[in-house]
């Protein structure tokens, strides 16, 4: 039964890696949701690239003083 499952979901990944391979305009479909996730996390990545990578540290050092 195991053996029946583990073919048949074998066969299943066969035919869509053989799909992805030949035809480019499938392949651009299942890849979109990776495209997505990427511009979301540009979408968050860019506020904290504008402030600059020593910004969170010199607002820490500015609000617990120097002594």
């Amino acid at each position: 039964m195991i053996n029946l499952i583990v073919i048949a979901i074998s066969a299943i990944m066969f035919a869509l890696l053989l799909v992805w391979w030949r035809w480019p305009a499938f392949r651009a479909w299942i890849e979109a949701p990776k495209y997505s996730m990427l511009c979301q996390e540009r979408r968050f990545d860019d506020p904290q690239t504008e402030r600059g990578p020593g910004a969170n540290s010199s607002l820490i050092a500015a609000t617990h003083g120097s002594g």
